[in-house]
């Protein structure tokens, strides 16, 4: 099997409890991935956007920038793709100006349009082994401190913990790419977070 696709997204929407409701308040560090064809992967993480406190256009922003990626050629992974993007286009036409209504518009009929065929939920068609990993991994908190003695592997590299997005497409990988491909997306990963993570402190000996 080799099907990762040639631009992908991996998308963890963030959410927090109001007045007995969850809330879409973020999303966290967005994973963009490029497969070229002749095997290389290129990586690279977008920021956390939190949504609640960046305004009331954060939402609309949000929208665009998806429809935007949508266009561009990308398919996106999202945890809990559905209600993620009803709740996303519901705010966003909320708070949506009147000089905003129309791109918000636009750009929700382009999601609209594009969802079945470019938009995948996390736990679309994954076989049972999958299926429990990737579930625990959406409920997993976001962490930005390493445990007790972790240093490298998929949770923690260099002793900075891996985005969800990061062990979500790890997941991916190992449904969608054959031995050789899974090798070489776990090798330029390796590659990325050694150019990408900083340094961490040297503890002084006592």
């Amino acid at each position: 099997m080799d099907t990762h696709p040639p631009k992908l997204v991996v998308i963890h929407p963030m959410y927090t409890a109001r007045e007995y409701r969850r809330h879409l308040t973020a999303i966290d560090d967005a994973l963009i991935v490029h497969r070229y064809a002749d095997g290389r992967f290129q990586l690279e993480l977008r920021p956390m956007v939190k949504l609640a406190s960046r305004g009331a256009k954060s939402y609309g922003a949000a929208l665009r920038q998806l429809a935007a990626d949508l266009e561009a050629g990308y398919r996106a992974v999202i945890v809990d793709r559905d209600n993620f993007l009803s709740d996303l286009e519901q705010l966003a036409r909320e708070h949506a100006t009147d000089k905003d209504r129309d791109e918000i518009e636009r750009a929700a009929q382009v999601v609209a349009e594009r969802t079945r065929h470019q938009v995948w939920d996390s736990l679309f068609e994954a076989p049972a082994e999958y299926r429990m990993g990737r579930m625990l991994l959406a409920a997993r908190q976001r962490r930005t401190k390493a445990d007790r003695d972790e240093q490298n592997g998929l949770n923690c590299m260099f002793g900075i913990p891996t985005p969800r997005t990061e062990q979500l497409w790890h997941s991916l990988r190992h449904q969608w790419c054959s031995p050789r491909s899974n090798a070489a997306g776990k090798a330029a990963w390796e590659n990325w977070c050694r150019a990408n993570r900083p340094n961490m402190p040297k503890v002084e000996a006592a």
